[in-house]
C-alpha cells in the first residue's frame, strides 16, 4: 500500500474555473482538509474563493463554493443618493 501525501479534489462553483475542476490536495494531520481559501490577482484586484468539503468520502473529495471576496482598492460606493 502506498502512502500518498496528497489526494484528489474537485472544485464546484460559479464560476469557470471551479466548474468541476480537479486538484490535487494535501493532508494535514493525516485528514482531508474541511475549507480550502484559493486567492488569484486579476486586474490589480485579488480574488478569494473559499470551498467547503462536501460529504461525499470518494476520491476525488468534492469542495463545494462557498462566498466569494473582491478587494477592491480604489473603488467607489455604489450606493443611490
Amino acid at each position: 500500500m502506498s502512502h500518498s501525501a496528497t489526494y484528489s479534489a474537485v472544485l464546484f462553483g460559479p464560476n469557470p474555473i471551479a466548474a468541476g475542476t480537479e486538484v490535487e490536495l494535501e493532508y494535514i494531520d493525516g485528514e482531508y482538509q474541511d475549507v480550502v481559501v484559493l486567492e488569484a490577482v486579476e486586474d490589480a484586484e485579488t480574488i478569494t474563493r473559499t470551498y467547503k468539503r462536501g460529504r461525499e468520502t470518494d476520491e476525488p473529495i468534492p469542495y463545494r463554493f462557498v462566498e466569494e471576496d473582491i478587494a477592491e482598492f480604489d473603488a467607489e460606493a455604489d450606493v443611490p443618493n
